[in-house]
């Protein structure tokens, strides 16, 4: 079976060609890393996300119609990015009748720190964070261990696999900060933290309030950007926990309303 996926939440773009062994019932041993590629777009997506999916096919000898499965990044994070993003993966799937899933952008950016932390006998909270523009941090928070069952929430009778206690919202700095805290002090009170995405090193301010000497160690490689390899797995494990469905459904992830929206319903705009 093969799979392309794709996210366009930030200026990154990661896409991604998997193809595994459907006899390998379980686990990793019959996935194969087929492609992977990180388009640094400094202009729109819509310019290189088609060039981008076509380079990534012919890296792996497909053309479209061998692929079975495609996969797409929700969100949070770009309004714009997004859009292209998941209007491009809906298209796509749409028009090919193949079946589509959207993933937590966020669980992906932090899925390599947790896969690191998650075996260590202390209990590491990692913080996956991203710019959400006026003064407030898309932000994905939960322990090493939970955050490796997520993939995507549930919406009203939509299934996701989410484990309970990760958190997934925007906020503003300070806010954040506490919510942080306040998953550190569950359990014995003792536990480290670990942030990654550019978002951390936005308001170095509010990070400061975080305990310094509980932050733990990890490689630090390409942790402020989602990486195809990653993206690609956690769409796998949704789709061997049953969740994919009408790509029409797929919808981008905002967490909050975007300008157009809240101008219309402050009756600035017409309708």
């Amino acid at each position: 079976m093969r799979l392309i996926a794709w996210d366009t939440s930030s200026k990154e773009a990661a896409l991604v060609a998997l193809e595994w062994n459907q006899e390998s019932k379980s686990g990793w041993p019959g996935v194969k890393l087929v492609a992977e590629w990180a388009l640094n777009v400094d202009l729109n997506h819509s310019e290189r996300l088609l060039w981008g999916i076509d380079q990534i096919l012919e890296s792996a000898r497909w053309g479209l119609g061998d692929v079975d499965l495609l996969g797409v990044g929700v969100g949070p994070g770009s309004f714009t990015g997004l859009r292209i993003g998941v209007t491009t993966a809906r298209t796509l799937a749409l028009t090919l009748n193949k079946p589509l899933l959207g993933v937590s952008s966020l669980a992906a950016l932090a899925r390599p720190a947790a896969s690191w932390l998650a075996s260590k006998k202390a209990r590491t909270v990692v913080i996956a964070a991203t710019d959400a523009a006026k003064g407030e941090l898309f932000g994905l928070f939960g322990s090493a261990r939970s955050i490796l069952d997520c993939a995507i929430r549930s919406d009203d009778d939509h299934a996701g696999l989410w484990k309970r206690g990760v958190e997934e919202k925007v906020m503003l700095p300070g806010d954040l900060m506490q919510a942080i805290k306040r998953k550190l002090a569950e359990g014995d009170g003792k536990s480290e933290w670990v942030a990654v995405g550019e978002g951390r090193f936005r308001y170095p301010e509010a990070w400061k309030t975080l305990p310094v000497a509980r932050r733990a160690e990890i490689p630090d490689f390409f942790s402020n950007q989602v990486q195809g390899r990653y993206l690609g797995q956690i769409v796998w494990e949704a789709f061997q926990a049953g969740l994919h469905s009408d790509p029409a459904r797929v919808l981008p992830r905002y967490l909050r309303a975007s300008d157009a929206e809240v101008k219309l319903k402050a009756g600035l705009l017409k309708k």
